[in-house]
């Protein structure tokens, strides 16, 4: 009897021992993936101010000839692609959100970091030269690499890690700690271990405070005017269709047009296809502009000066340039430029109704600020990540109601869609049906 409480006391302090050792593990990896993406940030700002005069890319592509934009972000996106190849070849399974996300839920061999790495610096070229992308897969697929890698070399468990290291990333990328959260849960693993939710919500937690704490973060994007009110829900309203609308085209025509997350013959065409898209990505990027970056910029500008011109960039552009970036094989991500694709479809509504003499309450921010949070559930599958993570983004949490009623009404909306259209799917006859045996 004596003998056994020695033994329980022991096998509490090695719990103890193993929690703390986890818990500075997760502030380590928070750490690491926060400065990373405040470097990769801030790298790229530093190219486009030393070499193109300004910190914005938008900025940027308007103040440069259009020619040599042209030019820039095409030769910036096959760069991007082939590097991308480089890294497929070497280690195309372990490459990838998709190879983090099995790591995060205690499957597969675990991302490779050097490969990550690698696929990342393409990335980063794109971005430097202009291209229309998003640079959040980055810095998500490097946190949870480092996380995964961490953990395995200290025997931990690799899922714990890479949920921490990504939820950092997302927090320190966006400055939000609950949408990070959600996403690691809702697009990551979704039905992750008791300790990965900790872990997860510890990075999201850590990945914030470091980044605007320690490393200077501020909010990405002007508060709402008057999101509580009545005419808020209006803009709400008037816009939500047609964000719902061209977040599902853009969807579509990336989930057709991506290449597929495995090597392939280095074929002439496949060359002749990344490049064609390469210039398509080019040719946009310097009739419009605004296309430029990941699509912050941009929705920016709709705080003081929503236009037309604007709303076409936002909406139509930015539907086209990024869809042929990724097309080309150029690695980047899509989070940001989901949101620009529904803010611009908004606008271009309300510029539609004032053109057509209908004077709508509230404000086109309010309106775009909604429209955001449907692009986020809607492109990245996320609805609970669109509820907050707008909100957030602003640093005003008034924008949660009309959010919340903007992504519920989007579902519904989705879900009704689906319903109709499986129920009057057209069966082929069954003399053309293959039977197996």
């Amino acid at each position: 009897m004596n003998d056994a409480v020695p033994e329980v006391t022991t096998s509490r302090l090695a719990r103890i021992r193993s929690m703390l050792v986890t818990f500075v593990l997760a502030v380590v990896v928070s750490g690491l993936s926060a400065l990373f993406a405040r470097f990769f940030r801030e790298s790229i700002i530093f190219v486009l101010e030393h070499v193109g005069g300004d910190k914005k890319s938008t900025v940027v592509a308007q103040q440069t000839s259009r020619l040599l934009v042209f030019v820039l972000v095409t030769s910036g996106l096959f760069a991007a692609a082939w590097i991308a190849r480089i890294a497929m070849r070497w280690r195309h399974e372990r490459l990838g959100l998709g190879a983090v996300a099995e790591a995060a839920r205690g499957n597969g061999s675990g991302p490779s970091v050097s490969g990550t790495l690698v696929r990342a610096s393409g990335t980063w070229i794109a971005m430097s030269t202009l291209a229309s992308l998003g640079r959040e897969a980055a810095i998500l697929e490097t946190g949870g690499s480092v996380g995964a890698w961490l953990g395995t070399k200290m025997r931990r468990p690799p899922a714990d890690l890479a949920a921490t290291g990504i939820a950092a990333a997302f927090a320190a990328a966006y400055h939000a700690p609950i949408g990070a959260f959600l996403y690691v849960r809702e697009h990551v693993v979704n039905r992750p271990e008791r300790r990965t939710v900790g872990c997860a919500l510890a990075g999201g937690v850590f990945g914030y405070l470091i980044s605007v704490h320690l490393l200077g973060g501020t909010t990405i994007f002007h508060r709402g005017d008057h999101p509580l009110s009545g005419g808020s829900f209006v803009r709400a309203a008037a816009g939500l269709v047609p964000a719902l609308v061209a977040t599902r085209v853009f969807f579509a025509l990336r989930k057709r047009l991506a290449p597929r997350n495995e090597p392939c013959t280095e074929s002439r065409r496949v060359w002749i296809r990344s490049l064609v898209f390469a210039v398509v990505g080019g040719l946009t990027v310097a009739i419009a502009p605004m296309t430029s970056g990941n699509g912050m910029e941009a929705i920016r500008e709709g705080f003081a000066k929503a236009t037309v011109g604007l709303a076409l960039a936002l909406c139509i552009g930015k539907l086209i340039a990024t869809t042929a970036s990724i097309a080309s094989g150029a690695p980047g991500g899509v989070f940001s430029p989901s949101m620009a694709v529904a803010a611009g479809a908004a606008l271009l509504s309300y510029e539609m109704c004032t053109k057509a003499g209908i004077t709508l309450p509230g404000s086109h921010w309010d309106g775009m600020l909604a429209a955001m949070s449907v692009g986020i559930a809607v492109g990245t599958r996320t609805p609970l990540v669109g509820v907050v993570v707008v909100a957030e983004l602003a640093g005003d949490l008034r924008l949660v109601p009309v959010c919340a009623a903007s992504v519920a009404v989007a579902k519904l909306i989705e879900v009704s869609a689906d319903r109709i259209r499986f129920a009057h799917r057209i069966e082929p006859p069954i003399d053309t049906v293959s039977v197996d045996g």
